[in-house]
């Protein structure tokens, strides 16, 4: 009896732990005054199996930009089967607005461009994101004027 008490003390605890466990970088911005806007672009994988879909959300003069490869599940219900969140620009410092968001698709993936207003460098007024098919790739650069 004892043994069952402990074992079940233990399984109660194990659940309130997991509790504590939650992801927070997008949901913090899933509400409708953080996200200013939402676009589907392109198509990945090897049959076009999905779309991709941009989200740039703002807090406090600052821009945080998510990308999902979207799939239709067995019902036909869009989901997302990955979210990349931007390392340079999703972080309390990374200061940059982004302003005109725009999205093409390419043979590769997709190509992300905004007009760009950094805190940090005066100078930075054009951001460009290549998003590859493959979840989690993309290359970041950061347009400087002369």
């Amino acid at each position: 009896m004892r043994n069952l008490s402990i074992a079940m003390l233990m399984a109660l605890t194990a659940v309130g732990a997991q509790a504590l466990g939650i992801d927070v970088p997008y949901t913090a911005f899933a509400t409708a005054d953080a996200v200013t806007s939402v676009q589907l672009c392109g198509t990945w994988g090897p049959k076009r199996d999905g779309e991709f879909r941009v989200i740039h959300a703002e807090r406090q003069a600052q821009s945080f930009v998510y990308v999902q490869w979207m799939a239709r599940d067995t019902d036909g219900i869009r989901q997302a089967t990955h979210t990349l969140a931007i390392d340079e620009l999703d972080n309390d410092h990374a200061d940059i607005a982004l302003g005109d968001l725009t999205c093409r698709a390419t043979p590769h993936g997709i190509v992300l461009t905004a007009k760009a207003d950094s805190g940090h460098d005066p100078r930075i007024h054009r951001v460009t994101i290549e998003i590859n098919r493959t979840p989690g790739r993309y290359t970041f650069r950061a347009h400087r004027m002369r």
